[in-house]
């Protein structure tokens, strides 16, 4: 009650409480869900290690100790302490593209919902569909470099591909598009400069030689993760800004006052 939401840095602010409480959500389910079928992936490259030669075995555990946290770390306090950063840090995105959106109609709940899709299917689902994220212990350790550069590489080309797409709808309805007409040109055009974009980045690096049963587990539960993390956090923030403005509508009786969504600097 206390929070102005007429004042973006309060909307920010906000979105950075809402997105540390849905990392850890997030962190909960990792957790509970995603962590065992590490266990197992680590489980297979012990047997797998234990079958080298001496040689062999000597140059992957080099490898494996140049880990410069322990698994005991990164399954427990880091793994809440990196759901929780990566949760502020979805937070401050989605505030600050709810702010620069242009449309009100619906109010600020709808604006943070549409906000929260356009991020989610460009920083989570974009990058997951093309690259998706192998267990720990699988695959070849020297290609992670190349692995995260191509991940982040998609999300930059996925969210290129989402602000044209944004651009381009608000050119056709400045032009005076009908809305179906206008929708249908921009997801037209937007699945063509994906499909590009999809077709254009090479395959990933590494070969994968674990079961793929456990391989494809453990993508779909680091999908179901970061998806419930950008659900709470859109659903929160949404919900405390369009209760902000019933509690301030209710406050100030027959005045006629915008809403606070349409009060926000458009960018």
């Amino acid at each position: 009650m206390r929070f102005d939401f007429t004042r973006p840095r309060t909307i920010v602010l906000a979105a950075l409480l809402v997105g540390v409480l849905a990392g850890m959500v997030g962190a909960t389910f990792a957790s509970l869900v995603t962590e065992p079928r590490v266990g197992d992936a680590i489980a297979i490259e012990d047997r797998r290690l234990a079958r080298m030669t001496p040689e062999e075995r000597a140059k992957a555990q080099t490898v494996s100790d140049m880990a410069m946290v322990s698994r005991h770390d990164q399954s427990g306090p880091g793994l809440f302490a990196a759901y929780a950063v990566a949760g502020a840090a979805f937070g401050l995105f989605l505030a600050v593209t709810s702010l620069s959106l242009r449309t009100t109609f619906g109010g600020p709940f709808r604006r943070v919902a549409l906000s929260g899709l356009l991020l989610g299917s460009a920083m989570t689902v974009a990058p997951w569909l093309k690259y998706p994220p192998n267990p720990p212990a699988v695959g070849d350790p020297s290609t992670v470099g190349e692995r995260e550069r191509l991940y982040v590489l998609m999300i930059v080309l996925a969210a290129l591909v989402l602000a044209g797409a944004a651009h381009l709808s608000a050119r056709l309805r400045a032009a005076g598009w009908l809305d179906d007409r206008r929708v249908v040109a921009v997801v037209a055009a937007g699945l063509v400069a994906a499909s590009v974009v999809f077709a254009a980045m090479p395959p990933s690096p590494d070969p994968v030689t674990a079961p793929a049963n456990l391989v494809w587990q453990f993508r779909i539960d680091s999908l179901v993760g970061n998806l419930l993390v950008w659900t709470v956090l859109t659903l929160g923030l949404g919900t405390l800004w369009a209760e902000a403005q019933r509690r301030a509508a209710a406050r100030a009786p027959g005045q006629n006052s915008m809403p606070l969504s349409a009060e926000m600097p458009a960018s």
